[in-house]
């Protein structure tokens, strides 16, 4: 399973003796299986509705009343309605300071806004009844040091008992900001985005002379006992370059150093790193939509961190609790058409991405229909 930080194992306990087949649930959690029929029952179900008086004949009523019960069976109507939020991905500011040539903000930077600190205040509070966030960030695609709200967001998170994984450039990252968050001990993981070790490179790969700033935040952060990463973008031998020189510096410093997956965001990113993906026929499904809620400067909520433009929008905050819009009919309507249980149309967002392709090595999951 993937999540914002990267790969990540569902929860289970070891299986017990006579185990056939295990199922994760939304909720990550592994939920083991001494019956091999439970398997093919669902697997048969899976393609397409199927009858409930022939799925009970075929493989007896109890077995299917218990697979109805956990909601491993669910009405047509139904299904895609559930969700299991981990993280709340709030975009505070829209601009950013670096024109990085894997990114969209290169090619179609955003006009500059900020978000009230009273919507803030408002989704922090929604977000924290939740019960299930593990966590916020501050970004989409912008640069959340420049926010000049910076200090107060992170008192409402303290107040609210919420963990902030701040990814940055650092550029910012100045020593009262680093202080606020020690103070206040709201920061979960510090992630920093740093391409290049050679500070020519560097300004090349982002548009900026920044790197003297970003290497001094950098180490104050590190001095400071934060948990860092640094997240290396690119690919090919330049990706692999710079890994290697970045990892040779930090990694002794206690810094974690990680290959970035650069993708062209779904056919909104610069073609240096254009994938031409286009998936025909149902689509088949995704965690991002039920594990995050991707929230805008101006409240609205949308589909998934891949969409720079927010096209696919299903409310604003301010319309309802986060319930009440993560099962809106609008919401509803665009996780179906996500998890293939209705048709998709040409230009959704979701045809375009490398999620959607049954190859792809870091797929959260692949649903039981598609297996032969």
């Amino acid at each position: 399973m993937t999540d914002t930080f990267g790969p990540s194992a569902p929860q289970a306990d070891p299986p017990p003796p006579g185990t056939a087949f295990g199922l994760v649930g939304l909720d990550r959690r592994v939920i083991w299986q001494s019956d091999p029929q439970m398997l093919d029952m669902l697997t048969a179900c899976a393609p397409e509705p199927c009858d409930a008086e022939r799925v009970a004949q075929r493989f007896g009523a109890d077995r299917m009343s218990a697979a109805l019960q956990r909601g491993w069976l669910q009405s047509p109507d139904e299904l895609c309605r559930d969700y299991h939020l981990v993280s709340g991905e709030i975009e505070i500011t829209s601009h950013c300071n670096w024109g990085c040539r894997f990114c969209p903000v290169s090619m179609d930077p955003k006009p500059p806004r900020t978000m009230p600190m009273d919507l803030f205040e408002e989704i922090i509070a929604k977000l924290a009844d939740v019960g299930t966030i593990d966590y916020v960030t501050f970004q989409h695609y912008n640069e959340p040091t420049l926010d000049k709200h910076f200090t107060d967001r992170l008192e409402v998170l303290a107040r609210h008992r919420m963990q902030l994984a701040l990814y940055t450039n650092a550029s910012a990252l100045t020593p009262d900001k680093i202080d606020a968050l020690r103070r206040l001990g709201v920061l979960r993981h510090l992630i920093v985005n740093m391409p290049s070790i050679d500070p020519g490179e560097f300004a090349e790969l982002t548009a900026s002379r920044s790197y003297p700033h970003v290497v001094r935040n950098l180490e104050q952060a590190i001095t400071a006992g934060f948990r860092v990463q640094i997240v290396v973008n690119g690919a090919g031998e330049r990706l692999a370059r710079n890994l290697e020189g970045l990892t040779r510096r930090y990694a002794p410093l206690g810094v974690e150093v990680f290959p970035s997956l650069t993708c062209d965001r779904a056919g909104d990113g610069p073609a240096e790193y254009f994938q031409d993906v286009h998936v025909d026929g149902q689509l088949t499904g995704c965690g991002w939509p039920v594990h995050h809620a991707n929230i805008s400067v101006t409240g609205d909520m949308f589909l998934c961190c891949n969409d720079y433009y927010q096209r696919e929008t299903f409310g604003n905050i301010r319309d309802g609790s986060i319930h009440d819009l993560m099962t809106s009919d609008a919401a509803v309507r665009l996780r179906r058409q996500v998890f293939g249980v209705a048709d998709a149309a040409a230009g959704f967002l979701c045809r375009r991405c490398h999620n959607q392709q049954l190859d792809f090595p870091a797929r959260e999951f692949r649903p039981i229909a598609t297996f032969g």
